[in-house]
């Protein structure tokens, strides 16, 4: 059976005899020992002729990855958990603003013609409240999808793009 064919290098006949001893040292053959060291370095991507990398700077090196994935796991929990609630509460704020506000229209309203007001107007007036709930409810459920949609695009961790501008209280309210 023939023996695989191997490539060849060449080292200073220093080099060879310090790698002769270490092989032996370790119980492995000067070719183990050459593949072994070779495997170390270009799997840590590291410079054999450079200062050697201490342990202590891989490891730092593999934690700042793990803190990286870690990091981005919590943003995406941050996205998957937070936006619902977020929604539910800003729901709940809208709507609350809305009920307010038509709160106050109604009773101005109200107040305004109470007295002058015959059987038909109040059942009127009854049907124009209906339409004022139901306009509300669409607009309540407009404005959540906006602010939602606008968190989505600048959620947790995402940088704010340039000229996207988030709505204030004053907008949400009208």
């Amino acid at each position: 059976m023939e023996r695989p064919k191997r490539q060849q290098i060449r080292v200073a006949p220093t080099s060879h005899a310090s790698a002769t001893k270490a092989a032996a040292t370790c119980g492995l053959t000067l070719s183990e020992y050459t593949e072994a060291t070779l495997d170390y370095f270009t799997s840590r991507q590291l410079n054999p002729v450079g200062d050697v990398a201490r342990e202590g700077e891989l490891i730092m090196l593999q934690v700042k990855k793990l803190g990286d994935r870690i990091f981005s796991y919590m943003q995406e929990e941050e996205r998957s958990l937070l936006v619902p609630m977020l929604e539910e509460m800003l729901r709940s704020r809208v709507t609350l603003d809305r009920v307010l506000r038509m709160n106050e229209i109604l009773v101005a309203n109200l107040n305004r013609q109470l007295g002058t007001m015959t059987k038909e107007q109040i059942e009127a007036q009854r049907e124009a409240g209906k339409q004022l709930r139901a306009q509300n409810e669409e607009m309540i459920e407009r404005q959540v999808q906006e602010v939602i949609a606008g968190a989505k695009k600048a959620g947790p961790g995402k940088p704010k793009a340039e000229g996207q501008a988030g709505k204030n209280d004053a907008e949400l309210s009208q």
